[in-house]
């Protein structure tokens, strides 16, 4: 100790050279441990990946420049420069060390989130899919305002008097920020009704689409044009909501119209024959089915077949409809019937 005091009050001609000398070699010195602690946290990440590994890799950054700010700030403290110059350079340097910190905090929270993430992938329930990114930009808020308040503590700021000065000026804020609070409460009620999950197939309003994301303020879906629409949560509370991943089986509506040569007891026949080829086929179901003869159109007769598939998968039900589509044609085929196109037929008299 009496070394370095020594060195510290070498000053000749009242040049402080050896708070100098030492300001400088605090300098290199946090350089040459940044570079080291950057390569200690990535080096286990070549060995084995995991999520110990991983975290270290996203904290490798900034706990270096961590290291590197406090250099700058004790070597600082040893230089004893103008108090002016000297304070300016402290303040500067805090107010990178507090950010740097929430940053390491929030690559903490993120690395967190996807373990969370890949846990919840695992499990059966989609809510815990939901909570995760809420959750996860919930804490991030939190950590980012505790920061904050503890900076201004630590620099003696009235935070009580601004706190309290953030109350008077509350009520205009609200009414200023009134979409994005109607917003967090449309959140919590949809989380709460659980109306739809993430990877639901739903329609809102005139959007259809697949439930990509929940957040605080909005929803993210993907139409099935590959467009993402955002819609704030207030309106989805609002509205209808069809979450069509939910039904057991999808509607199937097919009309056919034959050719006006068919007789009465043809078209019966028709109509049994479809109901029958329903009743056989492994994909439709046979309760809640209607196969009719329905209208005289204007050049055909036209029989509605209403049914249902038992699949939810869109695939699945097309590859079914267009095997019915085939079994509609055979049966028509083998009755001696033909399918009606629209025609006119002009009658001349001499």
């Amino acid at each position: 100790m009496e070394f370095i005091q020594k060195i510290l009050d070498f000053a000749p001609s009242s040049i402080p050279v050896g708070r100098i000398g030492i300001f400088i070699a605090g300098i290199l010195i946090s350089l040459m441990l940044r570079k080291i602690v950057s390569s200690a946290l990535k080096r286990p990440r070549k060995k084995v990946e995991n999520f110990f590994t991983l975290l270290l890799e996203g904290l490798a950054g900034s706990i270096a420049f961590l290291v590197v700010f406090a250099g700058f700030y004790f070597s600082l403290l040893v230089l004893n420069i103008h108090s002016t110059v000297n304070l300016i350079a402290l303040n500067i340097i805090q107010v990178l060390l507090t950010f740097t910190v929430i940053r390491i905090l929030f690559v903490i929270v993120d690395a967190v989130a996807i373990q969370m993430g890949t846990m919840a992938d695992e499990t059966e329930s989609q809510l815990d899919d939901q909570l995760v990114p809420v959750l996860r930009k919930l804490v991030k808020f939190a950590l980012a305002a505790i920061g904050i308040v503890f900076f201004m503590q630590l620099k003696n700021y009235p935070v009580s008097g601004i706190i309290a000065g953030l109350g008077i000026g509350g009520l205009a804020f609200a009414f200023a920020a009134q979409d994005s609070i109607a917003g967090i409460f449309a959140s919590i009620a949809l989380f709460l009704d659980r109306p739809f999950m993430v990877g639901d197939f739903v329609q809102v309003g005139g959007v259809s689409g697949t439930i990509e994301e929940v957040g605080l303020r909005s929803t993210r879906i993907r139409t099935i044009g590959k467009t993402l629409v955002t819609i704030p949560n207030k309106e989805i509370v609002d509205s209808t909501i069809d979450n069509l991943s939910k039904r057991p089986m999808r509607r199937c509506t097919i009309t056919i119209g034959v050719t006006y040569d068919a007789t009465a007891e043809k078209m019966d026949q028709l109509v049994s024959s479809l109901r029958e080829m329903l009743v056989e086929d492994d994909m439709a179901e046979e309760n809640g089915s209607n196969v009719h003869f329905t209208t005289f159109g204007d050049s055909s007769l036209n029989v509605e077949l209403l049914f249902f598939i038992r699949t939810t998968d869109y695939s699945t039900f097309l590859q079914s409809r267009q095997d019915l589509n085939l079994k509609i044609m055979h049966v028509v085929e083998d009755l001696g019937l033909g399918f009606a196109f629209p025609s006119t037929t002009v009658y001349l008299e001499k």
